[in-house]
């Protein structure tokens, strides 16, 4: 008998129960979580090493001096945090992904559009990085080898991410923990050279370009919304947390200061690139060759990519789960895998960059503030975790025809007013708090009115 047609007590004494738990949408119980605080940290520290989060930093210099961008990173990223957790805390406390425990929010049928614009922009951000692994990797290929050819670069780099990703949360878990110690050992190494090598002064002395098109409140927009493109999966890892300190710390913790290293890392590298006179590029593999990292640069880019892709896959996999929940796990992250390394060889996604980022925050601050109103405030996190796995036997969450209206409109209103404000009438201020607070509270208040 399908796992689907019983209920989660049934389900939890079948034979089957052990072998579906990684693969299934279906909530994870306490007893079969397997991620304390430092895996959990190991995670969401690594993950954002992922040379898009450098990239970010490299594009605030020499817009910004360094002192602004490593001010703008730090609260960007602490801001971007707390979203992370809460949505953190929804999955630890349901034991469901995030598309799925977004039903008992936007209804059944509702919460198909987070999931498809999610399984979308995930797979577009695996686009977007394996081509720059691609990159780095070709370009040591020609040095050591002379052999000249991106794209099956590009198409290895999504081919050991798909193998790992084949593991679930098992695989992720144990891949983390070892790329975190490479990463950081050649990360401390890049700071270490900056300080000694260049001089602290002398990077902390380069003015900013007043022709840059890069601001204080731009960068700390850019820091937030790194955070929101993580938020879509961090249920996905933290419902297999055992207890509230890993998502707390282990999400929180590691996700704020992974990226601040991360991104403040980028700003650095180009600063480093200035005080030696040399040429600006945003390539990271030739940014890496400039100071002299040009291997380590190509190993960091690699390993950080691998890392990020893999949570890309298995959450886009998620996601899709959400709308067709009877696909099988392994078939469909192999689909997906094969997506995206046609996507990564021949879409140029990297043209468009910093323009992907700012749809990103458009989309998903409104979702999730949304999400963290009526699990927190609207509902008291209190959530029918049955009814929300099983919508066809209960419909406590059917809403209107398995839609809540209210959801949806606030959505609309809330990410009208993000685009508005970014790209036709731009302000000085961030939007994506105003946007989060725009759909926070709106949505409060129509659920107590209706």
């Amino acid at each position: 008998m399908s796992s689907r047609s019983l209920n989660i007590e049934e389900w939890k004494k079948t034979s089957a129960y052990s072998e579906e738990l990684l693969d299934e949408v279906l909530p994870v119980p306490q007893e079969k979580r397997v991620l304390g605080t430092p895996s959990n940290f190991a995670i969401w520290f690594t993950c954002n090493f992922a040379i898009t989060t450098m990239l970010a930093g490299m594009f605030m210099i020499p817009g910004l001096d360094l002192k602004t961008a490593l001010l703008a990173i730090i609260a960007g990223s602490f801001v971007g945090a707390m979203p992370l957790v809460l949505i953190g805390i929804i999955g630890q406390k349901t034991g469901l992904v995030t598309m799925v425990a977004c039903r008992a929010t936007f209804g059944p049928k509702g919460a198909i559009i987070p999931s498809v614009a999610n399984a979308m922009t995930l797979i577009a951000w695996s686009w977007s990085q394996a081509a720059l692994a691609g990159i780095a990797l070709n370009e040591v290929s020609v040095r050591l080898i002379g052999f000249d050819n991106e794209t099956i670069y590009i198409l290895l780099t999504e081919a050991v991410v798909l193998v790992i990703a084949l593991y679930a949360i098992k695989g992720v878990s144990l891949f983390e923990k070892v790329a975190m110690f490479l990463v950081a050992a050649i990360i401390g190494a890049v700071i270490i050279k900056a300080f000694t090598h260049y001089g602290i002064s002398d990077i902390f002395d380069i003015e900013r370009d007043p022709l840059g098109k890069m601001s204080a409140m731009a960068a700390f927009d850019i820091a937030v919304t790194m955070a929101l493109a993580w938020t879509p999966m961090v249920a996905d890892y933290n419902r297999n947390c055992k207890s509230l300190k890993a998502v707390v710390v282990g999400t929180g913790v590691g996700y704020t200061v992974g990226t601040i290293f991360s991104m403040g890392t980028g700003a650095l590298l180009i600063c480093m690139i200035l005080v030696k006179g040399g040429v600006i590029t945003y390539e990271p593999s030739e940014v890496f060759s400039e100071v002299g990292f040009g291997l380590a640069g190509a190993v960091l880019i690699f390993i950080s990519i691998i890392a990020a892709n893999v949570m890309n896959i298995y959450s886009s996999s998620m996601s899709i789960l959400n709308v067709f929940p009877r696909l099988p796990y392994r078939k469909l992250a192999v689909a997906v895998g094969i997506v995206c390394m046609l996507g990564a060889a021949f879409s140029g996604i990297l043209d468009s960059f910093l323009d992907f980022i700012s749809v990103i925050a458009a989309l998903f601050m409104p979702i999730f503030a949304i999400m963290i109103a009526d699990y927190f405030v609207v509902k008291k996190q209190k959530i029918d975790v049955e009814a929300v796995v099983f919508p066809e036997r209960n419909d406590s969450y059917a809403y209107y025809k398995g839609v809540n209206i209210v959801a949806v409109i606030v959505f609309c209103v809330a990410a009208a007013f993000a685009a508005l404000f970014t790209w036709w009438c731009p302000i000085a201020v961030s939007v994506t708090i105003p946007t989060f607070l725009i759909a926070f509270v709106l949505y409060v208040v129509l659920m107590k009115i209706i």
